[in-house]
């Protein structure tokens, strides 16, 4: 999965709240931390992400990360009922491995940018982040999307659903 598909992934995860650039909007179906109280990385219930119309990216909230120092995810991407990606990463290695601004981006959604990750809260604090580069993509996220990933720690485990709709205004 490359560093565009981490991003969304967690960008995915993470929408609370419609929102509107470069002609389109999305809206949050259903978001769910699906591992329990016990989970190794949990969202807040009031994290959000607004993205404006100048496709300035700007989250609310905390992320809650238990000490870790290995995660490997098993993902599933879907767009209307129709498998488009699959697959498993160790994200400690991807996190290594991404470029400065995709470790700007999983920092300001709480998501390690290395490996061992201490037990913190991360909380956004006034962060916004341009994303007019990357609003040419959005066409093709057109749909019903559904996330689903699983990801192992050698101290537990953390888990996410969600689901989100993007239209053409």
């Amino acid at each position: 999965m490359s560093n565009i598909g981490i991003l969304l992934l967690f960008i995915c995860v993470a929408f609370e709240s419609a929102f509107a650039c470069n002609g389109y909007k999305a809206r949050i179906v259903k978001m769910e931390n699906c591992a329990g109280e016990d989970a190794i990385i949990k969202v807040d219930e009031n994290f959000g992400v607004k993205l404006n119309k100048k496709c300035e990216l700007i989250p609310t909230g905390c992320v809650i990360n238990k000490a870790f120092n290995t995660a490997v995810v098993k993902y599933k991407v879907q767009k209307d009922g129709i498998m488009i990606k699959e697959g498993k990463m160790d994200m400690c290695a991807a996190a290594d491995q991404a470029s400065s601004d995709a470790k700007d981006m999983l920092k300001v959604f709480g998501a390690p940018s290395s490996c061992p990750v201490v037990e913190e809260k991360i909380c956004a604090n006034d962060h916004t982040v341009d994303l007019t580069k990357y609003k040419a993509m959005l066409g093709m996220a057109r749909g019903h999307l559904i996330i689903d990933s699983e990801i192992k720690h050698d101290t537990g485990k953390s888990c996410f659903h969600a689901e989100v709709e993007i239209v053409k205004k």
